[in-house]
């Protein structure tokens, strides 16, 4: 049985690989998209893993592992940023979670420090950003590789799309100094109560070749990296916009996004 098993797998990949090659990549999909929940208000912010991709994966695999969910903005500078994803509360204290090992900087990516748009927050050493992220509040230029003090700067690697008005909001809260912060902001504190990667579960993201209908054509490229031990991620266009909910990996629920679009027929916005 194993042999038969193994004899149609190799068929069915042959199959796959040469409608691969036909088709256009991953021209459904948009960037990924991930909300922040926050006490105050929600935020919706667009990635850019075509000019981040190390960076991108990297924040993808924190929000989907659910490292963010509880964790406070805790440095707040009103015109300047709102930085999080380090510390949170629990029982009187402020606590923190170990992180993954630090990242390259890209910085280089040709993406400026504008108000609204994503950064991750570094040590003095150029490549050792992990968790920690800030959205900027102000157009700041000096933040870029092109202009920073340290040659290096501050990698830009996604934007806000929706919910520029809650990044006013916590721009605006009273801050405290604190041993870990010098601008905490307290009343209230401020919580990324839930971080979620948006599913692309549109009939456009799952018409992956573009032709206008989800049919068979579609499902040989998803079954292509379906039987492909292989992770989705930047790297690959997400398996070519069939990792639909951008976990890393095709599953059960890309599976069924694309059999909630079968047949269907993408329509004029």
């Amino acid at each position: 049985m194993g042999r038969v098993i193994k004899k149609y797998r190799t068929h069915i990949m042959a199959l796959a690989a040469v409608l691969f090659v036909l088709l256009p990549q991953a021209l459904g999909q948009r960037n990924p998209q991930v909300l922040i929940e926050t006490n105050l208000g929600n935020i919706t912010v667009e990635l850019y893993p075509d000019e981040a991709p190390v960076t991108v994966d990297n924040f993808l695999t924190y929000a989907n592992g659910g490292f963010y969910d509880g964790l406070l903005f805790h440095r707040v500078i009103k015109d300047f940023m709102i930085q999080g994803g380090w510390l949170f509360y629990q029982d009187g204290q402020f606590k923190y979670y170990y992180t993954n090992p630090p990242i390259i900087n890209e910085s280089d990516n040709g993406l400026s420090n504008l108000k609204g748009t994503l950064a991750m927050a570094r040590t003095a050493a150029p490549d050792s950003a992990t968790a920690q992220f800030f959205i900027n509040h102000a157009d700041n230029l000096f933040l870029d590789r092109a202009n920073a003090a340290d040659g290096f700067g501050y990698c830009v690697f996604a934007t806000v799309v929706s919910g520029m008005d809650v990044v006013d909001i916590i721009a605006n809260v009273p801050v405290i100094p604190t041993g870990f912060s010098e601008a905490f902001p307290d009343a209230p504190k401020v919580e990324m109560e839930d971080v979620s990667v948006l599913p692309c579960d549109s009939v456009q993201c799952s018409d992956f070749n573009g032709d206008g209908t989800v049919n068979f054509a579609d499902l040989a490229l998803l079954s292509s990296y379906w039987l492909d031990d292989a992770g989705c991620g930047s790297a690959n266009d997400f398996c070519s916009g069939t990792d639909l909910n951008y976990s890393g990996q095709l599953n059960a629920v890309d599976l069924n996004m694309f059999a909630n679009n079968w047949l269907e027929t993408v329509t004029a916005d």
